[in-house]
Order: structure tokens, then C-alpha cells, then sequence
């Protein structure tokens, strides 16, 4: 089924919150019929829960599946279940939020790199070609431009260009994350949720009590199965929370274990954070993988379902290969480097587009999969 990619016969039409505080608030609701145009007795005559003269059939209602109507009740019909062709996402571009000096010098506590800052137009210009190169791809790319400076509970907000971080989007709605990764990052998930609202993404959840998940970060196998490990960024209860919410929409959560770190992220230690710097899926049961960052029961998960693995050495996971983006089955934008990465891709029929992300490698160990939150995809399987 491909995917809805609507917006046409919408129409944008603003109104406004005036808070207690006397702030005036500017927004936008998309309406799925213009006023001018609209005949409120042919829409009822189309309702099978409307009869002339009699009480709305509500029974039918409670019937009624959310991702049957979110694209006409909420614009879209949101989602990025599994590896179908990639068709809208939102973007950040980065600002000096991401560059100030007190990450050079507490490197390891803003998990940024020991090489330090990266030069800020440098960064711009090769998240910009990334940018392009979606959109050159056929995705609607929608752009945040955040506040600066951004400031949360615990000091600045960094990597506010890793949408990644604003949660899942999944089968009609958001999974909303709370974050582990680092303390600087809890405050952006309030600004997340308003881009979320601004575009009319429900809110399925927002990990809550002391459940930890980043799950946007994570990889799916296929539309129907979803990958996730724990380490930094997730704990028990958040996996529980996670799990809740997919198998409630009919998908199937696969747990990984990856290491993480204690007292230093140097020295050697090849900790991890997210499923998306361990695993790829590049094409049908293809995966990339570092075979040395998941469990060993996880290979075996893979093997059973009959997927390929590709494995990527250690020299080459640090150049982030595994962090790309799947634009449709066979066809994905990476990091550039990893030249035997690349071949062995070739080798299996994947076509690679590459970009040069190592200003970002420099601020934040962050990768093009880091830098996108996918709001829609087509689906393969239903």
C-alpha cells in the first residue's frame, strides 16, 4: 500500500491561545474541507452513522480503528513502519547550540568527540547536502529552525540537529522520548512535542515515571517488526512502555543488549549508544551489523528470520556506516568512507549514495540517521 502523502483539498486555517499570562500564541489547524466549498448536509448523508431524525449511532464510532481516519482527521496518515520508500521528514539545521566550548571541554560528559568543536559553517554546508540529497530523492523535508540559545532543566540543549531524539513515529501516531543518552538532552522533547502538534502527529505516549527509551533511534526489520536495545538509552520500563504501545498496534518489539560505559567513553572503550549505530536495514532481510555491539542471541534472532548480515569491521563502525538512512528497499544514503562496506553492499545489489558527515562526527558522534526523525513511509506489508 503506498504511503498517503495528502495535504491536497486541506486547508490551513489559524487561530490562537492567548495564555493567562497575556502571551498570544499564533497556530494552525489543517482542515480536511475549505470552508468555501464545504455542504454540511452532504457530508452527514455520507456518514454511515447518520440517519435524518435520529441520534448519531455512537456505537459505531467506538468501532472505528484511529490509523482507519488520522489521515482525514489528523493530515497524514503518519508513519515509518519498516523500509518502504522514505517520503517526509522533519530536519534541523545546525546552529551555534551545537558548538559552544564548554562541549570541547567536558567532551565526555556532552558525548561529543576528543578532537573537539566543529566548525560551525562547515557542519551547515554538509547538513545541508544531506538535506538536498533527500529531497533530491523525492521526501518532503519539513525544517526546524530551534530557539538559540536553547537552554533546559540541567544547561544547554545540544544536538538539537538530532531529530532522531523526538521520538517514534509509528503507525498513526508518536512514541515521545525520555531521554538517557545525556541529561543536556531532557528539555528538547518539549520542543519535539510542539513540532509534532504543528504538524498533527498524535501523541500515542510520552515515556513517563522512570522508564528511560529513545526509541526513534531504533531500526525496523520489516513494517511489522521493530528493533531496540537497551544500553544507555533505554531501561526496563521504558522497554516495557515501548512494548505496550507496538503490540497494541500489531507490531512486534525485538530486544537487543548492547554494551555501554561507566567511568569514560575514551581509552578504547567501544560502548554504544542506539540500534542505529549497531544495525542498517539496506534491503529486504539485509541487514548491516556490528556483530561485536549486540547480544549474541540477537544474530540468532536474525538468523532464524532468514536475514542476511552484512558485517561491518570495527575501524569502519566508526566512521558511522551503520548510521545511514534507508530511502526505499536496495537504495540507502550513508556516511562517506567504509570502502568495504560499500563493496560488500555492491556486491549484494545495494545502491549507496554518500555523503560527507564528518564535521558531525566531530561534535556529536551523530550520523544521517541521528539528524532525521521519519514521519512517513510507504508500507510493504499490511
Amino acid at each position: 500500500m503506498a504511503a498517503d502523502t495528502g495535504g491536497s483539498g486541506r486547508e490551513s486555517v489559524p487561530f490562537r491561545l492567548r495564555t493567562a499570562d497575556g502571551e498570544v500564541l499564533e497556530l494552525r489547524y489543517s482542515s480536511p474541507r475549505p470552508a468555501a466549498t464545504h455542504d454540511e448536509m452532504a457530508v452527514l448523508s455520507s456518514l454511515p452513522w447518520f440517519e435524518p431524525g435520529r441520534p448519531l449511532r455512537n456505537y459505531m464510532l467506538h468501532e472505528t480503528d484511529l490509523y482507519d481516519e488520522v489521515g482525514q482527521v489528523w493530515g497524514r496518515r503518519w508513519g515509518a513502519e519498516g523500509i518502504g520508500r522514505l517520503r517526509e521528514v522533519v530536519v534541523s539545521r545546525p546552529t551555534e547550540d551545537e558548538v559552544r566550548p564548554e562541549y570541547a571541554r567536558e567532551w565526555q560528559y556532552y558525548y561529543s568527540s576528543a578532537a573537539g568543536n566543529a566548525d560551525l559553517g562547515r557542519l551547515r554546508a554538509q547538513f545541508d547536502e544531506y538535506y538536498q540529497v533527500l529531497e533530491d530523492n523525492g521526501v518532503r523535508v519539513h525544517y526546524v529552525e530551534p530557539p538559540v540559545p536553547a537552554i533546559g532543566a540541567y544547561g544547554y540543549l545540544k544536538n538539537m540537529v538530532t531529530l532522531a531524539g523526538a521520538g517514534l513515529v509509528v503507525h498513526g501516531g508518536a512514541i515521545v522520548h525520555r531521554f538517557g543518552l545525556g541529561s543536556w538532552q531532557r528539555g528538547r522533547e518539549v520542543i519535539w512535542q510542539q513540532v509534532l502538534a504543528a504538524l498533527q502527529v498524535p501523541i500515542y505516549l510520552t515515556i513517563h515515571g522512570k522508564g528511560i527509551c529513545e526509541p526513534g533511534a531504533g531500526r525496523w526489520l520489516d513494517s511489522k517488526t521493530f528493533a531496540f536495545n537497551e544500553s544507555v538509552v533505554a531501561n526496563e520500563e521504558g522497554l516495557r512502555q515501548l512494548r505496550l504501545v507496538l503490540t497494541d498496534l500489531g507490531i512486534e518489539l525485538i530486544e537487543c543488549h548492547s554494551p555501554g560505559w561507566y567511568d569514560s567513553t575514551g581509552n578504547g572503550n567501544i560502548g554504544t549508544s542506539h540500534l542505529d549505530m549497531v544495525m542498517l536495514t539496506v534491503d529486504d532481510h539485509k541487514v548491516l551489523l556490528a556483530p561485536h555491539l549486540v547480544n549474541y542471541g540477537f544474530i540468532r534472532e536474525l538468523v532464524r528470520r532468514d536475514f542476511t548480515i552484512i558485517e561491518v569491521p570495527v575501524d569502519e563502525y566508526w566512521d558511522l556506516a551503520l548510521n545511514g538512512v534507508t530511502l526505499a528497499p536496495g537504495k540507502v544514503v550513508m556516511n562517506a568512507g567504509s570502502p568495504s562496506v560499500m563493496k560488500a553492499l555492491d556486491a549484494h545489489g545495494v545502491e549507496v549514495i554518500t555523503v560527507d558527515f564528518s564535521e558531525s562526527h566531530r561534535f556529536a558522534i551523530a550520523g544521517l540517521h541521528c539528524a532525521t526523525l521519519e514521519l512517513l513511509r510507504d508500507r510493504l506489508e499490511d
